[in-house]
């Protein structure tokens, strides 16, 4: 059996990415998280966390337990589907990669990524 997963971020929604970049800071000892924005919405990853700020309208479509990182998003997908889970979006090409959006059975929804090959 291979393992599929590479790494997991955790997603922290948070009122001030500003406010909470020294807590999250100090937890992994990255010095510069990396904070991206688009309309209505801020992230910042800082180490295996990826902190998200906006209004309740936009989280709202974001909002997952996880990030899975995935070393092959076919074969992720596909595990989540043969143990009654779900494609809710996806496949999608995003920036650096695709993604899928899945719920696995008990309704956790989690968003499986895979980079691109650099």
């Amino acid at each position: 059996m291979n393992n599929l997963i590479e790494s997991i971020s955790a997603r922290i929604e948070v009122s001030s990415i500003k406010d909470a970049l020294p807590l999250y800071t100090g937890l992994t000892g990255v010095g510069d998280a990396s904070v991206l924005e688009f309309p209505g919405l801020r992230l910042a990853v800082v180490g295996p966390f990826l902190l998200i700020e906006g209004d309740d309208e936009t989280l709202e479509r974001f909002r997952r337990e996880a990030t899975l990182h995935v070393n092959d998003l076919s074969a992720a997908v596909d595990v989540f589907l043969r143990e009654g889970g779900s494609v809710i979006d996806g496949p999608v090409a995003t920036g650096g990669g695709m993604r899928t959006i899945v719920r696995d059975p008990d309704g956790n929804i989690f968003e499986c990524f895979q980079g691109s090959a650099e």
